[in-house]
């Protein structure tokens, strides 16, 4: 404290921008976090920009709906200037249409919670995107074990860094890697598969280890979008997808048969089922398909409900059996 009285903000405190155009959420929201962070406020857009730019916030929740400058405004604004891109965003809206949070969340946002909102909820939320941020930092590098961290979590945080470097992933006896280029992918390849596809099947991985080598990247990108978020969260729904077809599955040891013809089945499907054949285990022919895991499973799922796939019984050795219990109770 200086003698004047005045109050000096701990350096070493979390500092969180609030904006909201109501001054009762601005209130409730100080008094929720002024104990743990610095709290500054702003009642529009523009004076959020602003005040991001002078105080280099650790952390910024915004409303959408405000006037001078919105939420989204905001948003791009502050992502457009090098000494403010980094710093990490969540949204708080009333807005509870789907289309809106998709939208919030496709931009970049870390997070998108709408009103009324758990104090609770937020704070930890809150908590857990300042420290990423920071253990990141405080690193310089990043390596860990999938089991610990997951991959998703490991990719937000290149992307909020904006990290340049190759992410190296090593699990079970498998290898991939991803190069980013201020914090977007821009080159994937796991095994047989590149771009796109490569990015989505490891994000399933769930054991391993990864290490983020920042250096210059000098490769032809084989990943085209407009933002990280958007190729982020379809992979997620491609891996809950496949993930929930597998739960649905027999087990990868069990030998499954074609057991109708596959004419005019798509091409996917006719994909999914030619590798059985005469019989093989679906880990087998996990492995001899082109499809990559995220698709194979839904589908093997699918034909196995359509009828294309299925378990043989041994009639022929049932058969034998049933006459040589019938001799037996002749000869009684």
């Amino acid at each position: 404290m200086l003698s004047g009285g005045e109050e000096v903000a701990d350096p070493r405190r979390t500092r969180i921008l609030i904006v909201d155009d109501e001054e009762n959420i601005r209130h409730l929201l100080r008094l929720a976090f002024e104990e743990e962070f610095e709290v500054i406020e702003a009642t529009h857009g523009m004076e959020a920009f602003e005040l991001a730019v002078k105080e280099k916030p650790d952390i910024i929740l915004s409303d959408i709906m405000m006037p001078r400058l919105d939420g989204y405004g905001l948003y791009r604004k502050v992502k457009s200037r090098p000494d403010t891109a980094t710093i990490p965003f969540v949204f708080l809206s009333a807005k509870k249409d789907v289309d809106e949070r998709v939208e919030g969340l496709e931009m970049g946002a870390d997070d998108y919670i709408t009103k009324p909102f758990s104090i609770k909820e937020l704070k930890a939320k809150v908590r857990s995107i300042t420290k990423k941020v920071s253990d990141i930092h405080e690193r310089g590098s990043l390596e860990g074990l999938l089991k610990e961290v997951d991959l998703v979590d490991v990719i937000q945080l290149i992307e909020m860094g904006r990290k340049t470097g190759m992410l190296l992933l090593e699990s079970q006896q498998r290898s991939g890697k991803v190069y980013f280029n201020k914090g977007l992918p821009i080159y994937a390849q796991a095994g047989r598969f590149a771009g796109v596809e490569a990015f989505h099947v490891m994000l399933a991985w769930k054991e391993g280890r990864f290490r983020l080598d920042q250096k210059a990247v000098s490769i032809e990108p084989n990943i085209d979008h407009t933002g990280g978020q958007e190729l982020l969260m379809e992979g997620v729904r491609l891996s809950d997808e496949m993930e929930e077809a597998m739960r649905r599955l027999p087990p990868p040891d069990t030998v499954l048969f074609l057991e109708r013809e596959l004419s005019g089945a798509a091409a996917d499907m006719v994909a999914t089922v030619e590798p059985f054949g005469d019989g093989v285990s679906i880990a087998q022919a996990a492995a001899l398909t082109a499809l990559p895991p995220y698709l194979f499973y839904p589908l093997l799922d699918e034909a196995i409900r359509q009828g294309y796939l299925g378990k043989r019984t041994d009639t022929a050795g049932k058969s034998e059996m049933l006459r040589q219990v019938k001799a037996a109770l002749e000869r009684l």
